[in-house]
């Protein structure tokens, strides 16, 4: 795989999760969805491992590195699942927007690559002038919406934080094997929230939109999409894999509106141009993401 494939089918995957998430909790339990989804992406990690025969480490640095990569998984998917239930689809993508500059502030405190300029700073500031923007809108705050972007922004700081942790521990593996074994360790954690926050078994309506929808998230947005992830990461950081989020937000906006009859107010999209110009002049001053690092790592 190439970078530049997996940049592309993380843009498709991350452009249509927050539509997947919204439909999984239409006729789903939130944790339910997400628990059902990481259990079939699991199962179905270890029959595509076997077949490929690539083998799935248990060493005590890749375990390390499984249980950094929870933070992403467990606790910013939990977050983002039960988010849905209070915010538009699209706003899921736009508030990830801000995990590059998060990821940045992680990487000052854990691994020590300061970078900031009074150029970055202004970017930084401009992205969460534009998200502020957002956030006021009344679609997006409408009844208990603060408690949405509440939950979305925990969730972006962990998966920024889990990002950063997984680049430290530096393990080479196969992309596949990091996203299995994550996916592995994580089931039992679900199950345990599902317990814990529902209890219900589950019952799918195949004439709804919500099995379906966990299906393609198991099997694109954990299993592919995880994958991706993980080979970005290790090839060029973790903030470089999150500029993905300059594009998705726009595509997410537009889907949300076309396939769920979500309003795009003039607010949100000036919101969303405020956050991505500003992501814009914050990566213009990053060139050594990108130069010299688009290379696929040996294992």
């Amino acid at each position: 795989m190439s970078v530049p494939v997996a940049f592309a089918t993380i843009i498709i995957v991350w452009s249509t999760t927050p539509l997947g998430i919204t439909w999984s909790n239409a006729t789903l339990n939130p944790v339910a969805a997400v628990c059902i989804r990481m259990c079939i992406a699991a199962l179905l990690g270890l029959i595509v491992l076997k077949a490929l025969n690539i083998q799935l480490l248990w060493t005590r640095k890749a375990v390390t590195t499984y249980a950094s990569s929870l933070l992403g998984i467990f606790g910013a998917l939990t977050c983002t699942y039960y988010a849905a239930e209070f915010v538009p689809s699209g706003m899921i993508s736009i508030m990830y927007a801000l995990s590059p500059v998060i990821s940045s502030l992680f990487s000052v405190l854990i691994l020590g690559q300061n970078n900031f300029t009074r150029a970055k700073v202004a970017g930084f500031i401009l992205s969460f002038f534009g998200m502020l923007i957002i956030c006021i809108d009344d679609w997006v705050i409408y009844e208990s919406g603060w408690i949405g972007l509440f939950l979305l922004l925990l969730a972006v700081i962990l998966y920024s934080l889990s990002g950063v942790l997984v680049q430290k521990e530096k393990l080479k593996a196969h992309p596949l094997s990091l996203t299995v074994g994550t996916l592995v360790l994580s089931t039992p954690l679900f199950l345990m929230a599902w317990l814990l926050l529902d209890g219900v078994l589950p019952v799918l309506d195949w004439s709804s939109s919500s099995p379906w929808a966990v299906i393609y998230l198991a099997v694109f947005g954990s299993l592919v999409g995880f994958a991706c992830y993980f080979y970005i990461v290790q090839s060029m950081g973790a903030s470089a894999v999150a500029m993905v989020t300059l594009m998705t937000p726009v595509l997410a906006l537009i889907l949300g509106n076309i396939f769920n009859a979500e309003p795009i107010s003039v607010q949100m999209m000036a919101g969303t141009f405020f956050v991505l110009v500003g992501l814009a002049i914050y990566y213009q001053f990053m060139p050594s993401l990108w130069v010299g690092k688009i290379r696929s790592p040996r294992y």
